[in-house]
């Protein structure tokens, strides 16, 4: 027996759209009927997984926060504290979607939204100050490095998303994070 196209996509399909829609355009940008065409079923589809917009809202902010939290789970499994925090500068490339909707989210003001900005970003903190320890530091100095390194990711996710592409090319974004991890990790 076929499936039919509303039993083919599930919940994830639901949120992982959503996400993309959230990185696009922000958290005003969710629409079901939109979001329905985008996954090519009926907005019936939409209500036979959740009870409401919220409820996706926050399913998909709670997806979200988990594939962080396994993004840092993987970055903390590289022993050496050099080549994982190069790992973390190298994420920092390749991350498109969690980037925009860093930055897509992050003036939403919702405060479903900010309470997951303060984990991830606690989260990544803690990950970045403990690498800075492994490396020798005194706990204050490697806090101090962590957020410098942190500010420097959101200013990367930041102007990624703003720049005009001529001011940001595929080079001078490698130049910049080679820049970055050479003023940011501490040679041995």
């Amino acid at each position: 027996m076929v499936k039919s196209q509303t039993e083919k996509r599930g919940r994830s399909d639901w949120e992982e759209a959503a996400l993309d829609a959230m990185a696009a355009g922000g958290l005003s940008s969710l629409a079901i009927p939109e979001l329905a065409r985008t996954l090519g079923v009926t907005k019936g589809s939409f209500y036979w997984h959740f009870r409401s917009l919220d409820a996706l809202i926050e399913t998909s902010l709670q997806r979200w926060e988990e594939s962080d939290a396994s993004a840092v789970l993987e970055l903390e499994a590289v022993r050496d504290p050099r080549a994982r925090l190069r790992e973390a500068f190298s994420e920092a490339r390749h991350s498109s979607r969690p980037h925009a909707l860093y930055v897509a989210l992050s003036a939403s003001g919702d405060k479903r939204v900010t309470a997951v900005l303060r984990r991830i970003s606690d989260r990544r903190l803690r990950f970045l100050t403990a690498a800075y320890v492994d490396l020798g530091f005194e706990r204050a100095e490697a806090e101090n490095r962590a957020m410098l390194a942190y500010l420097a990711y959101i200013g990367l996710m930041h102007i990624r998303k703003t720049a005009s592409p001529r001011r940001l090319t595929a080079a001078g974004l490698e130049g910049f994070i080679a820049h970055a991890i050479d003023t940011l990790i501490p040679p041995p």
